[in-house]
């Protein structure tokens, strides 16, 4: 159960991470500051209660919303050479939620 909470607290990391990225470090000159941040964390603060309580199944729909925040920061960090650094960390971030993810073994049912 250690290891699931590492799923928690890089999620947490995540949230912080987009909050920095698109309200400090390199804040959107098309859109309102507010709208990319709604959008950017938005959709990771809608599943941290559910993965918070490190139950299976919700820990895998986090890691579904997850993929397109791992694409993303992996488009990022190969077209865009200012975001390297925060998309990068971000690409870090949740391969350590995947991993910790992995540890996750299907229940066996006994014996019949």
């Amino acid at each position: 159960m250690k290891t699931l909470a590492l799923c928690r607290w890089s999620l947490l990391a995540l949230i912080a991470l987009q909050l920095a990225w698109f309200g400090w470090l390199h804040p959107p000159q098309q859109i309102f500051m507010a709208a990319a941040l709604i959008l950017s964390v938005g959709p990771l603060v809608l599943v941290l209660p559910f993965a918070w309580s490190l139950q299976p199944k919700p820990l895998v729909v986090a890691g579904l919303v997850l993929l397109v925040y791992f694409s993303v920061g992996v488009m990022e960090a190969w077209a865009n050479p200012t975001v390297r650094a925060p998309a990068l960390v971000q690409v870090g971030l949740i391969l350590v939620y995947f991993t910790a993810l992995a540890t996750l073994r299907r229940r066996r049912s006994p014996a019949g």
